[in-house]
């Protein structure tokens, strides 16, 4: 006895010592981990474990809260569905009623001679029948009146509204009626020429004085949409159908056909989704299988008729909202994941990397890379250290600053003096036109050159902006082809075609018009008759405003359009200013815009201007443009 409790003791301690072993293991482990690793142990056992636990609580309320809400928002939709559909009956029932009980209209036709009237009593009665009939049907859209009389009234049947009574009693409509004293007819049960586009209501009319004496039928035809865009508002879900069915397990009416075959409904109704006559106040939504599929589905009686509706509702439609939860959660999870990762690393670089941070950034500054700092926030050596450097680069990145926005101040001179540079070459044309036309005492030619000249030049000066719209350069162009049409008589076609959306486009000004000279002088001027057609087309192309300016000149040869943009083309004035407006929009836009050329010798050139589409003022796009650059 004593020896096995002495064993007994033994294996305790062996125990204890072996436990107390593998924690000194862990111990000893967790003391020789990097400070990195210990900081990630810690940060995931803090953080993460908590994490997990809170997202499963929160999707589970969540997912429930959202059941609940999809399903009652379900079963509301439905039951207002169901009562405006009976509400809609009920009306039709009503308008029936005056038909039905019109005194008049039992006392004319129910009379129990067997003998048949004569052709005037016939007329007249035909005129009183109309009139009630078309009377009714004009107090709602969608309906068509029919009356069925006794077969002695042969006269009044016309085939659209007044019929024979032996034509209902042969028929399958009025066969189904049975004993029902009002009974819609489903689009199945109707002639050929209404199935499909109407379901029908049938009413017996009594006579007078005997109520179980039929005297005749009224049938009125309802079109369908009538009644399926209250179905469509029944459905609740995308992939969802409602029906109404009869208690020939006929489909009477569906909100999409479509969505009822893809359920695999469009045949015979399975006994769980046919007619059941179900009683009200039963628990309104109920899972289903539909095949091997689950579904919900909602069905009621609707009163005053044979019908049921039903809706079902497939259970991916119910959970999809509830799936995207789950995924959110998910991604949540995953995001806090990484971010508590991210953030540990951040804290431990910031501990370990301090000094090798501020060795790596002396390293980028002399690289030349002046936009490092290092963020401080202690107050300790190495914090001192940080804040002297720190200040130290701030202070040479403000001279650095200082230089760039005077190369800045000098690229916007630049651009000022190559647009000035435009107009002087321009006017001296112009006013040497003019000299001429005054040598020749052409008045006329003058007057219309100066008005031109003067509306070319407001335009240029632009109130002092360097931008203007499309729609102003291109009148621009139109100004500087009246007075070249001047110079050159019956020589020159100018066609315009540029789209009135890309109008309202801002551009700098007098990009076009340097184009066009060169077209007139290099192009149409050098052929042999010296005349030719300008056209200028324009729109939207890839979120940028693309304008054509072609001429049908001599064109140039591969040689001289591989240097047209070098100076080594041309160097006469309109030239320059080809090479001066690709200068600006290159200045102003950046390197993805300017002038492309295509041309072959004999057969014309196009100029493709490429600007960016935008509407805002000069203002706006210069510095937008400064801070691009």
């Amino acid at each position: 006895m004593q020896d096995a409790q002495k064993k007994a003791g033994t294996e305790r301690r062996m125990r204890g010592r072996e436990a107390g072993s593998v924690w000194d293991t862990w111990k000893r482990k967790f003391k020789n981990m990097s400070l990195k690793q210990k900081m990630f142990t810690f940060y995931g056992i803090l953080f993460l474990v908590p994490l997990v636990l809170i997202s499963v609580v929160i999707y589970r309320e969540v997912s429930r809260a959202m059941e609940e809400k999809i399903r009652y928002s379900a079963v509301q939709g439905y039951e207002q569905a169901c009562s405006y559909l009976e509400y809609k009956i009920e009306q039709l029932i009503q308008r029936t009623d005056v038909v039905v009980t019109s005194r008049s209209l039992r006392e004319t036709i129910g009379e129990r001679e067997s003998r048949t009237p004569d052709a005037q009593i016939q007329m007249r009665l035909r005129e009183t029948l109309l009139q009630i009939l078309q009377g009714a049907e004009s107090t709602a859209q969608g309906i068509h009146m029919k009356l069925y009389v006794d077969d002695r009234y042969t006269l009044l049947s016309d085939g659209f509204y007044l019929h024979v009574i032996s034509e209902a009693d042969s028929s399958l409509w009025y066969g189904k009626k049975g004993d029902y004293k009002v009974y819609f007819v489903p689009s199945d049960y109707l002639e050929e020429a209404q199935r499909g586009a109407y379901v029908a209501l049938v009413r017996d009319i009594a006579s007078t004085d005997d109520y179980r004496r039929r005297i005749a039928v009224l049938r009125m035809d309802i079109e369908r949409e009538l009644l399926e865009e209250i179905l469509q508002n029944a459905t609740p879900t995308q992939n969802a159908v409602t029906y109404l069915v009869n208690r020939d397990n006929t489909v009477v009416l569906v909100s999409d056909t479509d969505k009822l075959e893809a359920l695999g409904l469009d045949g015979e109704l399975p006994e769980a989704f046919s007619y059941q006559n179900r009683n009200r106040g039963e628990e309104s939504l109920q899972r289903q299988m539909l095949g091997t599929s689950a579904v919900y589905c909602m069905r009621q009686q609707i009163r005053n008729t044979d019908w049921e509706m039903i809706t079902v509702i497939p259970q991916g439609d119910m959970t999809e909202g509830i799936a995207r939860v789950q995924w959110m959660v998910a991604l949540l999870l995953l995001l806090f994941g990484m971010l508590t990762v991210t953030g540990g690393a951040a804290i431990i670089s910031w501990i370990v990397r301090r000094i090798s941070r501020m060795n790596e950034s002396f390293q980028q500054v002399k690289d030349g890379n002046l936009e490092v700092s290092l963020p401080n926030d202690t107050r300790d050596e190495i914090g001192v250290l940080y804040d002297n450097y720190n200040d130290m680069i701030a202070h040479t990145r403000g001279l650095v600053r200082e230089k760039y926005e005077l190369g800045l101040s000098l690229k916007s001179a630049e651009l000022k003096a190559l647009q000035s540079q435009i107009n002087p070459h321009f006017l001296y044309n112009t006013l040497d036109m003019v000299n001429w036309l005054a040598y020749g005492g052409r008045t006329e030619d003058i007057h219309r050159a100066v008005v031109s000249l003067s509306k070319y030049y407001r335009l240029v000066l632009n109130r002092g902006e360097d931008t203007l719209t499309l729609g102003e350069e291109l009148a621009h162009v139109r100004y500087y082809i009246n007075i070249q049409k001047i110079r050159f008589p019956d020589k020159i076609v100018y066609e315009e075609t540029v789209e009135e959306s890309v109008k309202e486009c801002v551009v700098p000004k007098i990009i076009l018009q340097p184009l066009v000279e060169n077209g007139i002088l290099h192009g149409i001027r050098e052929k042999k008759d010296k005349s030719g057609k300008i056209r200028i087309t324009g729109g939207l192309q890839g979120g940028d405003v693309c304008l054509q300016v072609i001429d049908d000149g001599v064109g140039m040869s591969e040689e001289e359009l591989a240097h047209v943009m070098d100076g080594s083309h041309s160097e006469s004035g309109s030239g320059y200013g080809v090479r001066n407006v690709h200068a600006r929009l290159r200045l102003m836009f950046g390197e993805a815009y300017g002038l492309t050329y295509e041309s072959a010798a004999g057969e014309g050139t196009c100029v493709t201007v490429r600007i960016p589409f935008g509407k805002e003022s000069a203002g706006n796009i210069h510095e937008g443009n400064r801070q691009k650059t």
